[in-house]
């Protein structure tokens, strides 16, 4: 190897501050310099290859890394991430509770007469309307609209009496 660890060393400050003028980011100016140091030992390792200026040589490779960073840079925008990114997705909390919610519904479902449950799983989970549900029922339009407002009433009860007790149902 032509060119020994010590001259590369004291090289390498000078080469920093060179680089730290052209991109003004410590920590790229530092990649940019250690891209270029592998470049040359790359170089070097090659028979037949001949460095007469290792500095000079170093300044080009680095150059031209800056110039690649750059026309990467323009052909796709770098958007830098916060550390407090909000996720859509609810946290496992909001998850759990979602779960323990639904299955408190499901057992208030369970203990609704069976009619007022069919209409109201037809209305509010199918979404279909009081009259096919009526149709298919044998019941009127204004007799499943009674019994929607039955059930809601009846969830509605048993979520403030588990809220009076403590349980897990919050606003």
């Amino acid at each position: 190897m032509s060119s020994d660890a010590a001259q590369l060393t004291a090289q390498r400050t000078e080469l920093l501050r060179y680089v730290g003028r052209q991109v003004r980011d410590s920590v790229l100016s530092e990649d940019i310099v250690q891209e270029a140091y592998l470049r040359l030992l790359t170089f070097e390792a090659k028979p037949d290859s001949a460095v007469s200026s290792v500095p000079a040589l170093l300044r080009r490779i680095s150059l031209n890394l800056i110039r690649d960073h750059f026309r990467r840079a323009a052909r796709v925008p770098v958007v830098e991430l916060a550390d407090t990114a909000v996720c859509p997705m609810p946290t496992a909390d909001q998850q759990l509770e979602r779960r323990q919610l639904i299955e408190i519904v499901a057992n208030i479902l369970k203990t609704m007469p069976g009619l007022r449950r069919e209409i109201f799983i037809r209305r509010r989970v199918h979404g279909q309307s009081a009259a096919e549900v009526g149709e298919a029922l044998g019941v009127s339009p204004s007799a499943v609209s009674n019994h929607v407002a039955r059930a809601i009433l009846d969830l509605d009860a048993a979520i403030e009496r588990l809220e009076k007790r403590g349980g897990p149902v919050r606003d």
